[in-house]
């Protein structure tokens, strides 16, 4: 592979690399993880994903969790049948915290660019990473390119330049339609499975 410099000592030559991992990520997520715990609960994820499909699609062109938000509860009243207070309740707070899609991207983005401005990635520090990013998640606005944001800042407070950060913008519209499809999708997951075990208690 052709190794293209910025500058000297900066080699991007892994970008297809990254942005393969950071789709990839989101996919296994998506359709292997989440699939996998609902059918554990006992739900279909196939019936599920269907009946709240317009606020996926809505997600997806969006690329904002909070701007779906209507859809998403009137998605789950309606289709999924998921109590108006469980549904009122878990997904507007969902839609602040459970943000996979933002976390995997902030891990990702912070292991690649620190490699390739030569910060030294170790065992431990992906470790700590993976902490971090997830905490970052939780508090990230749900709103287009705020996961981006959020990953300049952290980036910033190692050092390293947000010039960087060009690298990837070219590239980011199609991985924020990703995340905040899988963000939508993880909260109703979340949601949906609530809402089982509250009726299965009061049976």
């Amino acid at each position: 592979m052709t190794v293209i410099q910025l500058r000297k000592g900066l080699d991007i030559s892994g970008i297809g690399e990254y942005l393969a991992i950071v789709i990839l990520a989101n996919a296994v997520q998506g359709l292997v993880v989440l699939p996998l715990w609902l059918r554990w609960q006992g739900i279909s994820p196939f019936q599920t994903m269907r009946k709240v499909m317009p606020a996926l699609s809505i997600a997806f062109f969006s690329k904002s969790s909070t701007g779906t938000l209507p859809m998403t509860i009137q998605c789950a009243e309606k289709n999924l049948k998921v109590s108006p207070g469980i549904a009122q309740f878990v997904l507007p707070l969902c839609t602040t915290i459970n943000m996979n899609g933002c976390a995997a991207f902030i891990f990702s983005t912070v292991i690649y660019l620190s490699q390739s401005h030569g910060i030294e990635i170790t065992f431990m520090t992906m470790i700590s990473w993976i902490i971090i990013a997830t905490i970052a998640a939780i508090g990230n606005a749900g709103v287009p390119m705020g996961c981006f944001f959020l990953s300049a800042s952290l980036l910033s407070s190692m050092g390293v330049p947000l010039t960087l950060l060009g690298l990837i913008l070219p590239f980011y519209n199609i991985i924020d339609m990703i995340e905040t499809s899988l963000n939508v999708w993880s909260d109703v997951c979340v949601t949906q499975v609530i809402d089982r075990k509250f009726k299965e208690h009061i049976k």
